[in-house]
Order: structure tokens, then sequence, then C-alpha cells
């Protein structure tokens, strides 16, 4: 006596007819996926079946906006059959990637562009349509993660072009060869090489590698921080020394990018440092003590430059910060910007003693007028004046100051047939 078993498998619908577009004249394609032995197809219209549909993919031609229907497909074998969802053709009279009658539910127009952003809450409309998102309220949406690496690699898990809102995301930095992981920057900050984000709006992230920051400034007394839109780091490829300096974080129009170091001085000492930068007008790198900015520069015909000025007993703060304010329309030739700021050779030495002053430099404006510059970065002089270089006589002249690029200016109109000026240091 023998017996046989037949193990009976009904069809199995994998992946379901999707829902098509109607653009002009062009035909239009439905397809599914099924598994199971001895399949059939009968696709339907509007639940009637189509003569000769009896693939898996379903192909139609001279589809009018008058004659829109909905389509499924039964698929059957000798265990079975299941009937797949609904899918619809949908006219999009104006080739926007997004229906007709979706533009009208939530627009009340066909106007509506699918790169723009209607309600400004980070993703175009197309997206809102495709992602199933309000595209008229800002709090629907599925938020973006825009992440850049500095002398590395970032691994996001899971890594997918958008994310479902409250969704944790884990991000790995993995540093260069011969780099170290400095920190994180943009909407996150810390200096572990791992970390969980919460995705609950758009959020653009930076990680940095690099030299650390105290040996690519050649202090590491002092205690040095980074922030902003996009951390400083340390790097190698353009340095006053040859061998490594500071460099602002990578930002766009808005943003900043800060250095800071604190100190707090048993005597009175000298700083003095290297600084570079390479922006546009609407960008510049400035040098600020306790809060108060010192310096400023921008653009990129000064190369590097040496600043020196005299700190106080104490404690102090200094600040350098690149700042873009806005992107320039280029006029004329390209012109190729690095929009970075650079800071190099950090010293503090005791100032016991004046430092050596500066050069002068005296020019005629007119015949009643002349012009006495000297270097911006020289300060702690008063500009003082004198009929004679042997007398003590000198008094500081009281017109005002004037930092031009790279000097301070005084204009003045000479007593007498001669007149002497120097800089005294206080």
């Amino acid at each position: 006596m023998s017996v046989s078993t037949t193990n009976a498998m009904g069809p199995s619908l994998l992946v379901q007819p999707q829902s098509q577009l109607l653009e002009s004249s062009a035909p239009v394609a439905f397809s599914v996926v099924a598994s199971g032995p001895g399949l059939a197809y009968q696709w339907l219209s509007n639940g009637v079946p189509i003569a000769g549909a009896t693939g898996d993919s379903l192909v139609l031609n001279n589809v009018s906006g008058t004659n829109l229907a909905k389509y499924s497909v039964i698929i059957s074998n000798a265990s079975g059959a299941v009937t797949s969802s609904l899918a619809a053709v949908w006219l999009d009279s104006n080739g926007t990637g997004m229906p007709d009658w979706w533009q009208l539910q939530y627009f009340g127009n066909l106007n509506q562009l699918p790169t723009g952003d209607f309600d400004g809450d980070g993703v175009d409309n197309l997206d809102e349509y495709l992602e199933g998102t309000n595209p008229t309220n800002a709090a629907s949406f599925n938020p973006r993660l825009y992440v850049q690496s500095v002398n590395g690699t970032v691994i996001a898990f899971p890594s997918q072009p958008y994310y479902l809102m409250g969704q944790f995301v884990t991000l790995t930095a993995i540093p260069d060869a011969s780099q170290t992981f400095l920190g994180w920057g943009g909407n996150v900050s810390g200096a572990k090489t791992s970390l969980s984000l919460l995705m609950n709006t758009n959020k653009t992230i930076t990680a940095v590698s690099g030299l650390p920051l105290a040996v690519a400034l050649d202090n590491t007394n002092l205690a040095w921080t980074t922030g902003g839109t996009a951390p400083w780091f340390g790097q190698t490829e353009n340095s006053e020394d040859g061998v490594g300096a500071g460099q602002s974080g990578f930002i766009v129009a808005g943003d900043q990018s800060w250095l800071q170091a604190v100190t707090n001085l048993a005597q009175p000492m000298q700083l003095s440092f290297w600084w570079a930068v390479s922006s546009q007008p609407a960008g510049e790198l400035t040098f600020a003590i306790d809060g108060v900015t010192r310096l400023s520069t921008s653009g990129t015909s000064g190369g590097w430059q040496n600043v020196q000025t005299n700190l106080a007993t104490g404690p102090h703060t200094l600040l350098w910060a690149y700042t873009k304010t806005g992107d320039e329309a280029a006029v004329g030739p390209p012109l190729i910007y690095t929009d970075a700021g650079w800071v190099d050779e950090v010293t503090l030495t005791p100032a016991n003693t004046a430092p050596n002053s500066p050069a002068l430099s005296i020019s005629l404006v007119d015949a009643t007028t002349v012009l006495v510059s000297w270097p911006a970065h020289a300060t702690g002089f008063v500009l003082q004046q004198n009929s004679s270089p042997g007398t003590t006589n000198w008094v500081n002249t009281t017109n005002s100051v004037n930092v031009v690029g790279s000097e301070s200016q005084v204009e003045l109109t000479p007593v007498g047939a001669s007149q002497f000026f120097r800089l005294k240091f206080f």
C-alpha cells in the first residue's frame, strides 16, 4: 500500500500594482510580483476582465483623461486565487509628477512646481506627494539628514533618504589614516566617535577629524574650544610654519565657525599669532579679546599676517570667528574662494618691557595735511608729535585713528616749519 501527499501552495502576491500618472499620450504600465506554482494572471479595468491581459504586467496605450479607470489583477493556480489592490491612472496634465487631483486638493490650483516647498519645511512638493505627507502643513514631513565629513567618513545606521519623525539614527565617525577625530558640529556636539541622533526635524551634521587643535596651533597650554555651525580643526594643507594650522569649519551664508582660548595670566603677557583668510566680501575673520572685537580681515590678497597685542594680568577670553553673511555674485572672470580662516603659531611671552615700536609711514595728502600710518596689528601704542626730536615735549595726537585694510591711519595738519612723530607704548 502506498500513500502520496500533495502540499498545495496557492499564489502569494509579493508586490502590489502601483497607481500611475498619465502624461500626454505616453503609455501607462502596471506590474505585480507573485510567487507560487503554475500562476495565471487576469487584469481587470473597474472590475471587468481585459481581453488578452494575462501576464504579470499590463501596458495601456492611448489612454486619455476621459477614460481613466482603476485596475487590478487576479492571480490564480490550481490551489487558489488572490486579487491585488486597486491601482489608478491619474491625470498629470502639466507633467509635474504630481496628479492633478492631489494638487487641487492641497493647493487649489496646478501652479505649484515639483521643486517648490509650499510650506517651507525643507521638503519639496514632489517628495511630499511621493511620501504621503501634507505639502501645506510645515509639521507634516519626513525629516532629512545631511552629513558632511572633514578628513574622514561617517556611517549612518540606518542609512535612508529620509526618516520617520521621531526615528533614531546612529552615526559613527571614522577618521582618515593619521587623523584624529576632533568632534561633531552642526545640530550636534561632542567628541565621542559614535552618537545616537533623534530625527525630529531636518538636521545637518559635520564630523571633523584632523590634527588636535592644540598641536596645530602650537600651543598646548591654552584651553581650546570650538563651535558654531561647524567647528575649527587642525590641518596640514595651509599653515604659516609649514607644519599645521587651525582652520575654520565649512559653513554657508548666515553661519559662523568660532575658535576660543581661555587663560588666566599671573603677569602681563604679549600675545602673538599668525592668521590668514580666503573669503568673499561677505565673509570675514575676526579676533576679539574679552568680548571686544579688536581686528578683522577678509578677501584673498593679504596672505599670512602676524598679530601682536598685550594682555594684562588676569583672566582673558580670546575668540577667533569666521562668519559668512552672504554669497557674492560672480562678476567677470570666476574667482576661487576657500571661504575659510586660518590661525597658526599662537604664543604668549612675558611683556615686562615695551615691544619695539613699528615703523611709521608719512605721506602728503595735500599742501596742509599729512597721513601718518603704521601696521594695524601693533596695539598698545599712542601717536605723539613734537616740533623737535631732541626735547621732551611730546604731545599725544587727538585726531581719530582709522583702520584701513592692514594699517592704522591718522590725518594731521603739522604746526610750524617741521613736525616729528613717534609711537609710544603704554
